[in-house]
C-alpha cells in the first residue's frame, strides 16, 4: 500500500507522495486554498510538525501504560494550554518508583478542516517519525528554525529548536548534551543537514558528520520504516463534498435488501403452502370413514371398555383397605394394580405378620409371598413382594 503524507504547520499543509522511496510535493498551502485528496486504498499519515506540539516528560507512580494513559486523559487539559487537546504518550523510563512518560499535545480544534482536505489514518507527532538504532543527534533547518532532536534505541531522547538566522549565535550543543543526562554518553554522532559553517562548536569525542540539506521535513526520509499501528487515527465518517453520492448510495443499498426480503419472503410463501398441502393429505389418509362415508358405529366397544372400567376394582378403596390392616413399622414401597391382583413392594421387620393381617381384609380373597424376603443389611427389617388378589 503507497503511502500519503500531509506535514501539519501553522500555515497550513504540506502534502507528499512516495515515489522510489522518496517524498514527492503534490501540493502545500493553508487548508482553505487546497483542494481534498481522495485516495482509498493508500494509507494517509498527518505528521504534526514541531511548531504546533507541546512536549512534557511527566513522573507518575508505576503502573501499566494503559492505566497511565487513561490518567493522562483526566488530567492533560491541565497540562498545556489547549481547550481541546490530541495527545500521544511513550514511556521514557520504568523503574520500581516511578514511570516517566514522554507526552506531546497538539491541538484538535482543526481537526474537521484537515480532514475535509486529507481525511488521514494516523496522525505522529514529528518528534517520533525519526526511525534508527544508532544514537544520534540530528540536526537541520526547516521552516526558519534549526532543529536538534536526540534519538537512541527506535525512541526519543530530547529536542530544541533555535532560530536560524545568521546573526542568532551558535546553538548551545554541549548544554542540549548534558541535559541528556545518563544519556549522553551513548550519543557518539552528530549529523547536520546543510551547507556553509556548523552552526555550533563540536564537542569532544563527538563524530560529526554532514548531509544534504532537505527541501522537504527531514522526518519524510524515516517515517515509511515507523510502524504506524499506535497511532492509528479513530475513523469519523463525513459527509464532506460527495453527500450526494452517498445518499444515492445509501438508497441503492435500501432497494437491493427490499429485494432480498421480497425475495426471501416468496420462498417462505412457498414452503409453507407445500406444507399445508402434505399435512391435508396426511390428514385424509388417517380419517376413518364408514359405509357410504359415514363413521363406524364403535358404540359396541364403547360398551364393553365401560364395563370393564365398572367392573376394574377403585384404586383407591385397595389402598385405603391396604393401609387399615398393615401391622405398625411396616412400609409399602410401590403398588402394582393389574385387574383384581395387587402386587406389593414393602419394607417390615415381620414379613408373615403382614401376610396374615393383610388377609383378613374386606374385599381380599388370597395373600402370599412372591420369593423369600430379603433382610437388609443396615437394620432388622426385610425387603420383600406381596401378591394379593382381590374379590370380584
Amino acid at each position: 500500500m503507497s503511502l500519503l503524507v500531509a506535514y501539519w504547520h501553522k500555515e497550513g499543509l504540506e502534502i507528499y507522495r512516495y515515489g522510489n522511496n522518496k517524498p514527492v510535493r503534490q501540493a502545500s498551502g493553508p487548508l482553505d486554498q487546497l483542494k481534498p485528496i481522495h485516495g482509498s486504498f493508500q494509507k494517509k499519515v498527518l505528521v504534526v510538525g514541531r511548531e504546533l506540539l507541546f512536549h512534557q516528560r511527566k513522573r507518575y507512580p508505576p503502573a501499566p501504560k494503559e492505566k497511565l494513559v487513561k490518567a493522562l486523559g483526566l488530567e492533560v487539559k491541565s497540562l498545556f494550554p489547549l481547550s481541546d487537546p490530541a495527545y500521544h504518550c511513550q514511556i521514557y523510563e520504568s523503574s520500581p518508583t516511578h514511570t516517566s512518560l514522554e507526552i506531546w499535545a497538539w491541538d484538535r480544534g482543526a481537526y474537521a478542516e484537515l480532514k475535509k482536505v486529507f481525511p488521514f489514518d494516523y496522525v505522529i507527532p514529528e518528534d517520533l517519525c525519526y526511525a534508527g538504532e544508532v544514537p544520534e543527534v540530528r540536526i537541520f533547518r526547516f521552516r526558519g528554525l534549526t532543529h536538534v532532536l536526540a534519538h537512541a534505541g527506535g525512541r526519543f531522547l530530547d529536542g530544541a529548536s533555535y532560530p536560524a538566522e545568521e546573526n542568532a549565535g551558535e546553538i548551545p550543543l554541549e548544554r542540549f548534551l548534558q541535559a541528556l543526562g545518563r544519556h549522553r554518553g551513548e550519543i557518539k554522532r552528530i549529523t547536520f543537514y546543510g551547507g556553509g559553517p556548523i552552526p555550533f562548536k563540536p564537542p569532544e569525542g563527538g563524530e560529526v558528520s554532514r548531509a544534504a540539506e532537505r527541501d522537504y521535513p527531514l522526518c519524510l526520509d524515516f517515517l515509511p520504516r515507523v510502524d504506524l499501528k499506535e497511532y492509528k487515527e479513530k475513523r469519523e465518517f463525513h459527509f464532506g463534498l460527495r453527500k450526494d453520492l452517498l445518499c444515492r448510495v445509501a438508497i441503492y443499498l435500501i432497494l437491493g435488501y427490499g429485494l432480498v426480503l421480497y425475495a426471501v419472503a416468496e420462498k417462505y410463501d412457498q414452503a409453507i403452502g407445500e406444507s399445508r398441502k402434505k399435512t391435508k393429505g396426511i390428514e385424509e389418509r388417517i380419517t376413518v370413514k364408514g359405509p357410504q362415508g359415514k363413521m363406524g358405529d364403535y358404540s359396541e366397544v364403547v360398551g364393553e371398555i365401560n364395563e370393564r372400567l365398572k367392573a376394574r376394582p377403585s384404586p383407591l378403596r385397595v389402598m385405603n383397605t391396604i393401609a387399615g390392616k398393615l401391622p405398625a413399622e411396616s412400609t409399602v414401597n410401590r403398588i402394582v394394580l393389574n385387574e383384581n391382583n395387587v402386587e406389593l413392594v414393602m419394607i417390615s421387620k415381620d414379613p408373615i405378620a403382614v401376610v396374615k393381617a393383610l388377609g383378613t381384609g374386606e374385599g381380599i380373597k388370597n395373600v402370599r409371598l412372591k420369593g423369600a424376603p430379603a433382610k437388609a443389611s443396615s437394620a432388622e427389617v426385610y425387603n420383600f413382594t406381596i401378591l394379593v388378589e382381590l374379590s370380584r
